[in-house]
């Protein structure tokens, strides 16, 4: 079985989490503030994040299992 990943900024290798609905986009470190992106965006300079996009996601659900 061969599973596509989806190219978006939860699974990309220069994104930080903030909280579980967005977090920075760490692509360009010269900018004094990173911009604020949703987990579903994306864009050109996408690279591939393996296991963290794994360890994220584990951490958006406890997080959301905490607020109920």
């Amino acid at each position: 079985m061969i599973y596509l990943q989806e190219k978006n900024c939860l699974n990309c290798k220069t994104f930080r989490l903030e909280n579980v609905d967005s977090g920075v986009c760490r692509v360009d470190k010269t900018v004094e503030s990173y911009p604020v992106k949703a987990l579903k965006d994306s864009c050109e300079k996408w690279a591939d994040a393996g296991q963290q996009y794994y360890i994220r996601q584990g951490w958006i659900k406890k997080t959301l299992e905490k607020e109920e």
